[in-house]
């Protein structure tokens, strides 16, 4: 995965089945010499795939149930390379087992866990400063906001394993923190399960380029530049929550 530069194990099963596939149509049009497929290549392609997957939750037991049709198929495949008939059916179940497989991993990372996503409180508001942790906590629930409010990223991962609130509130400089709000930003934004949580920042920056910079480098969706004079400033977190 680090060799070719790919983060998604996902990914990596999809390009060794379509790899798989496209050596077939380039057997049938002649282009390649008839080849033998080999069942510890195409195991430890798959394996390295799905390595790095919890073991024993119900998605790695999934996977497995929906990999192994597909093994089996493709592994099928060098035997029927003298019966086309057989051979053309063969793929269709490949394409078959693969589209199950794509739809797997869809429900699994591309679309919402529903159950994590039932609205569970509206803002996490992450912020080393207490005064403006109280008074920004006091003005969203005056405005029957629902709202939590912790001093470090490491108080709000945790949080966040459970539960799933509907727009994060983020200061960039967390200095009780391990993890800047710029380092938990980045990696809120990378993981799928977090990605579609709107994200604002905090910060103290002053003029448009870093600005632009900021949110470029930290994918975040807005910010609030300190200080926050007027707290209705703060309302821009009101057009993420429904």
């Amino acid at each position: 995965m680090e060799q070719n530069s790919i983060k998604n194990q996902a990914k990596i099963i999809r390009n060794s089945v379509n790899s798989y596939i496209d050596n077939v149509y380039q057997m049938l049009q002649k282009d390649i010499e008839k080849k033998e497929y080999d069942e510890k290549s195409i195991n430890s392609s798959i394996r390295e795939a799905i390595d790095s997957f919890e073991l024993h939750t119900t998605f790695h037991e999934e996977l497995k149930q929906k990999l192994s049709p597909l093994k089996v198929s493709i592994l099928m495949l060098g035997s029927f390379l003298n019966e086309p008939k057989k051979l053309i059916e063969n793929i269709e179940n490949i394409k078959n087992a693969l589209v199950d497989l794509e739809n797997l991993i869809k429900r699994h990372y591309e679309k919402p866990k529903l159950i994590r996503y039932i609205k569970n409180f509206d803002i996490l508001y992450i912020e080393d400063n207490e005064l403006e942790r109280k008074t920004v906590d006091t003005y969203f629930k005056r405005k029957d906001v629902d709202i939590k409010s912790v001093e470090t990223s490491e108080e709000g991962l945790d949080i966040l394993k459970t539960s799933t609130p509907q727009a994060i509130l983020l200061d960039i400089d967390l200095k009780t923190s391990n993890i800047d709000g710029t380092k938990l930003c980045q990696m809120l934004k990378s993981k799928m399960l977090y990605k579609a949580i709107p994200i604002v920042l905090i910060s103290a920056v002053v003029s448009e380029k870093e600005i632009k910079e900021i949110l470029t480098i930290t994918e975040a969706d807005d910010i609030i530049i300190k200080p926050i004079d007027k707290l209705a400033d703060l309302d821009v977190l009101l057009k993420y929550i429904n």
